[in-house]
């Protein structure tokens, strides 16, 4: 009688597991998605911080030259 029944509604379980196993697909597809975009901005801002200091670095080392002229020169 139980294996009577495990038989019956095999097909059940097998739309059941089919349906999990799409729904860990589209998790993971977004999850993927997520990732991608977030590295894409992560780089896109590090390459943006890293022009800022090279600018600010080479404001300082402007300012202290024309310290270091103005105290030699005059």
């Amino acid at each position: 009688m139980i294996l009577k029944k495990l038989l019956s509604k095999r097909a059940q379980i097998s739309i059941e597991i089919g349906m999990l196993i799409a729904a860990a697909v589209a998790v993971a597809t977004i999850a993927v998605y997520l990732y991608v975009s977030n590295v894409e901005n992560a780089a896109e801002d590090a390459g943006d911080r890293a022009t800022a200091v090279t600018g600010n670095l080479s404001n300082i080392a402007e300012n202290y030259t024309e310290r270091i002229s103005n105290i030699l020169g005059g």
